[in-house]
């Protein structure tokens, strides 16, 4: 027997005649970690993407390439100065331009947001006054993963007095609410104001549109600064305020005041205020209503501002702001997908504790050992929230799905020790006798401390190099990563001291009678012996036993045994793995459809509203009303959604296939049904094919572009093809001043006539008006026929000494053609062509694809000189972030290593130990082919938690065997016994880690499926890994000589 440290002795005594301090100071650190974990931040998903927001500048009349020489540079050169920008995309079109900004993954999304603000601020502040302004700075659409979309109605107050109270009231307040990007509140009705100025009025009075223009602004502006005064030490800012008028009194706007007598807006226009149905229509359940729509902030607390929207809400009608009757229809919500899904891998993880510990119960043999193990269960996940708390780790589904998936290795390590005390218990008949169960559970714990620090320290070790993946990588597996470590620090040191002191507290007031151990409260307590588990393992030892024999006796067999493994290896990686589709994670299931409807007829929003969608919507309430939860749509006039919320996730192709049958497209309408998913994890979006295209001459290189997406869409390879920027061009109509002419004019001058120009074309700048509580731009125009065709236009008349004068008498005329769209990246024009297989082609298609392209373009697409055609990578995001765990693999392997060198002290014994690593990824190749799943983060971090797992049955064996090799008479003997003796606990933690793991990787549960090829690669490879483990380690070292440990 070796001699045991006294350190550790002295450790494991104190914690017994501690014993009640010690179990009181754990029940207070779970308590502790009751209370945190209600404090933690709950989220769909962690972050996954870099802050990336967008604004738009209106330029009405001004095209792209002109806005673009213009302004371009200046705007671009300040936002790529922003703090943490690292792409800056600007896409410039006709009237108006696009810019996204990205940020780096490290930059907070408020700071982004502000930042970004202040810089589109600060260049709206630079440009012309005639343009419209900057838009609301805004995350980019689809960036943010989930969102709230409230229903409104009630019985007694129509929509439009429940929008009106709606805007009025609480949108405000709602905007406020903590990580909420922007809410918005979808109009029921349009206020609209159209104003058709009469032309030959306005040359009866000598009014131009640039004279209503400036009227109008005038007088929709209720307050004008005319500058400062100073009065000695007083300085005042001087202002006008005046009373605006209100939007029915817009007719009364004076014009030009000419011989005492005031020219009105009614005088020379045609003004007509009404209501009608937005362009935009929400239908609920076949009648409108309000839709309030609200989007988080990137990597908001989505949960928490979802129940804080509804909280106000509830409590606007608790207060009468809104009506008693209202009713609230929650459409859309994030905190219920959030609710779900935790329960589900909750539920999947509890499972899992319920599997494992029936398996322990089952090999070991008695009630109290497994209940002693099973309390290492609670314990541990209650105490990690302590440390999630602590390194503020959000709860998500990601996270939650690495505590599920540390379930059957918690308790590893206190499987490992409670085994050891049992078969000491076993082996020296313990009689119930205090000081020497005291003695046996320390000397029980001390032969297998080292063996299981260094076990749970190979799977902590595996972790460490993800912080240094690809940022992607890093995003989405990060917290997993950290909340498997915090629970593996957690369970070993239960492991270590509070599960020894529960087994001193469970048998220490046993003592021995007539060769039977009694229990001073109950004389029917039995001795350790011997039990049917026992002798139902013992029998499968002794087969075992036999077997390895057989093959470690002759080095032949042995080496015979290696090779073949080595060969199943080689085939898994070459021939398998390539078959297995690539993703970055595997989506969530949904609950909702989407009928998409498009007509070719000239339809109104009324007759959709009124008769198309409550039509349908009784069609598949006759039909499927059991299956679907509510409906509501979104109408466009031509194009629009009815969206269909099902009661069931595992309904979903069974009401697709109904959708279809009821809604066949015919002449009149074409319908398209598809399944959409709101919880979606929000990922960078990828092409299937992307080739850029450059030369020197912009314009060819336009038309080249046009060339290449047509011959790739030649190529049937692609069902979407399309390209940036738009290969469209425009016609543009020259107009070069005739200064002479001009200057002999009195009254105009070339900057007059292009303001006046530009009013004919785009109408007067908007004004605001606020009418009963809604928002209305008022802007003047000419009627369509005067400045539709060349011809009307150049023969555009403008005032003139009681006469008029064409405009043409001012310009020459000529024509040209241009770009539509300009489309750069940090300053550098960019033509690509981006291509797209159809929905549900495999992505191991994709290479095959990309070549055939590659060789079709070269055969049918004719290059000029100077020009190039290259094909880039668009999944280089993702292919970079599975490359960064293959890397983040071998690193954790060459930690392990050298981990296991310190051990053992020696450099062969972790070679051997790690030869158990590539056992495992052949059983999770197959595994992953065999039950069709992917190769995905996921499963990669699969393969690096299961180099952590595999080597810990070979950590156990080897330990022994070196330390058993003095007691036996040759090699052969000791590897046989020793393989033997820790058979049992190698089973039961291979068999509790696999069965923790079995409801993730069937999937239990919605949300599961998620960390679905995570359960699957685990617990396929260690199950393969075991397997061979108990076989080719000990033929290994069999054919190879390590020292024994010295004593």
């Amino acid at each position: 027997m070796h001699r045991l440290p006294e350190r550790e002795a002295e450790m494991l005594s104190l914690i017994f005649k501690k014993r009640v301090g010690v179990v009181l100071l754990f029940a207070l650190l779970c308590a502790a970690g009751v209370v945190l974990v209600t404090q933690l931040s709950v989220q769909l998903y962690p972050r996954t993407n870099r802050p990336r927001l967008s604004s738009s500048i209106r330029h009405d009349g001004i095209s792209a390439v002109a806005f673009s020489n213009e302004y371009g540079e200046m705007i671009e050169s300040r936002l790529m100065a922003i703090p943490g920008a690292e792409l800056v995309e600007a896409r410039y079109g006709a009237n108006q331009s696009t810019f996204t900004i990205t940020f780096a993954w490290d930059v907070d999304a408020h700071t982004a947001h502000a930042d970004a603000e202040a810089a589109l601020t600060s260049i709206g502040n630079q440009l012309p006054s005639d343009l419209t302004g900057v838009s609301r700075v805004r995350f980019f659409a689809g960036e943010n993963a989930g969102f709230l979309i409230l229903g409104l109605s009630s019985p007694t107050v129509t929509a439009e007095e429940m929008y009106r109270t709606v805007t009025g009231s609480l949108e405000s307040r709602l905007n406020q609410v903590r990580d909420v990007d922007v809410v918005e509140v979808l109009s029921v009705e349009n206020l609209r104001v159209d104003i058709v100025l009469r032309p030959t009025d306005m040359l009866h009075f000598g009014l131009t549109i640039v004279d209503v223009n400036n009227a109008m602004r005038s007088a929709g502006a209720a307050t004008q600064s005319v500058g400062s005064l100073v009065d000695g030490p007083t300085r005042y800012s001087v202002r006008i305020d005046r009373e605006q008028r209100g939007l029915m009194e817009i007719g009364d706007t004076v014009i030009r005041e000419t011989g005492g007598v005031a020219v009105t807006l009614s005088d020379i226009a045609d003004i007509d205020v009404s209501y009608t149905i937005p362009s935009a229509t929400f239908v609920m359940e076949g009648t409108r209503g309000i839709q309030l729509v609200a989007t988080p902030v990137d990597g908001g607390n989505i949960r928490t501002m979802s129940e804080e929207i509804t909280r106000i809400v509830l409590d606007a009608r608790d207060s009468g702001v809104l009506p008693a009757d209202t009713e609230f229809n929650l459409l859309l919500d994030p905190a219920q997908y959030i609710n779900r899904s935790i329960v589900n891998v909750v539920q999947a993880a509890l499972i899992g504790a319920l599997l494992a510990m029936l398996i322990v119960f089952l090999t070991l043999g008695e009630i109290r050992n497994t209940m002693l193990i099973g309390v290492s269960l609670p314990v541990t996940l209650v105490m990690s929230f302590i440390l999630l708390y602590v390194f503020d780790v959000t709860l998500n589904l990601i996270s939650l799905g690495g505590m599920a998936l540390a379930v059957g290795m918690i308790v590893d390590s206190s499987i490992v020790v409670m085994e050891n005390i049992h078969r000491f218990r076993v082996d020296e008949a313990h009689d119930g006798d205090v000081p020497h169960l005291k003695g046996l559970i320390i000397r029980a714990v001390a032969q297998v401390r080292g063996p299981v620090i260094a076990s749970t320290l190979t799977s902590i070790l595996v972790f460490l190099p993800i912080s240094f993946t690809a940022p992607l990588t890093n995003a989405i597996l990060g917290e997993q990563s950290t909340v498997v470590v915090f629970t593996l620090v957690v369970s070993l040191v239960v492991s270590l001291t509070l599960i020894p002191l529960l087994a001193f507290l469970a048998y220490h007031k046993h003592r021995a009678t007539n060769g039977k151990t009694i229990n001073d409260d109950d004389d029917s307590a039995e001795e350790p012996r011997r039990n049917l588990s026992d002798t139902v393992i013992g029998r499968i030892e002794t087969v075992y036993a036999a077997a390895l024999r057989a093959i470690v006796k002759r080095r032949a067999t042995a080496a015979g045994l290696i090779v073949v493994v080595a060969g199943v290896l080689a085939f898994s990686i070459v021939v398998v793995m390539p078959l297995i589709p690539t993703e970055i994670l595997s989506p969530p299931q949904s609950d909702r459809l989407i009928v998409f409807m498009q007509t070719a007829e000239d339809i109104t929003t009324e007759d959709i509203v009124e008769q198309k969608i409550p039509e349908m919507t009784t069609l598949i309430n006759e039909r499927l009303g059991g299956y679907i939860a509510n409906t509501y749509a979104e109408v466009r006039g031509r194009f629009n959604r009815l969206f269909v919320v099902l009661r069931n996730t595992r309904d979903i192709a069974h009401v697709t296939s109904e959708l279809e049958d009821l809604f066949a497209s015919d002449n009149d309408w074409t319908y398209n049904i598809m399944n959409w998913d709101p919880a979606q994890l929000p990922l960078p979006r990828t092409n299937d094919l992307q080739i850029a295209v450059s030369g020197p001459d912009e314009t060819e290189v336009v038309a080249l572009l046009e060339r290449l997406r047509d011959t790739v869409s030649e190529s049937e390879l692609y069902a979407r093809v399309s390209t940036v920027p738009a290969t469209s061009f425009t016609d543009e109509l020259i107009m070069r001043p005739r200064p002479e002419t001009i200057s002999g004019v009195q009254g105009y001058s070339q900057a007059g006539l292009a303001s006046i120009l530009q009013r004919a074309l785009v109408g007067t700048q908007a004004v605001t008006y606020e009418h009963e509580g809604i928002s209305v731009s008022a802007r003047a125009r000419y009627p369509a026929e005067l400045v539709q065709g060349r011809s009307n236009f150049e023969n555009l008349l403008v005032p003139y000494n009681q006469s008029a004068i064409p405009i043409k008498h001012f310009f020459d005329f000529s024509t040209d053609t241009n770009v539509s769209q300009i489309v750069s990246e940090n300053g550098e024009r960019v033509f690509r062509v981006y291509g797209n297989m159809s929905w549900g082609s495999g992505a191991a298609d994709r290479p095959d694809r990309e070549s055939k392209a590659r060789e079709f373009v070269e055969e049918s697409l004719d290059v000029p000189p100077g020009y190039s055609v290259v094909f880039e990578n668009p999944q280089e995001e993702l292919d970079s972030s599975i490359r960064s765990l293959f890397v983040s693999l071998a690193i954790s392997v060459a930690l392990i290593y050298l981990l296991l060198t310190f051990q053992f002290n020696s450099f062969g014994a972790p070679i051997v130990i790690l030869v158990s690593v590539p056992l495992g990824f052949i059983g999770l190749v197959f595994s992953l082919y065999v039950f069709g799943s992917s190769l995905s983060l996921n499963s990669m971090l699969g393969a690096i938690l299961l180099s952590g797992i595999v080597v810990n049955n070979s950590i156990i064996m080897i330990d022994f065997y070196r330390k058993s090799l003095a007691e036996y008479a040759n090699r052969i003997d000791a590897l046989v016994e020793t393989a033997r003796i820790r058979l049992r606990p190698i089973l039961i933690t291979t068999l509790t880690t696999i069965v923790g793991m079995l409801p993730i990787a069937i999937g239990l549960g919605e949300g599961s499926n998620v960390i679905k090829p995570l359960g699957i690669a685990v617990s396929g490879g260690l199950f393969v890994s075991t397997s061979l483990t108990l076989f080719v380690v000990p033929a290994i070292l069999s054919l190879v000589k390590l020292r024994a440990v010295e004593t």
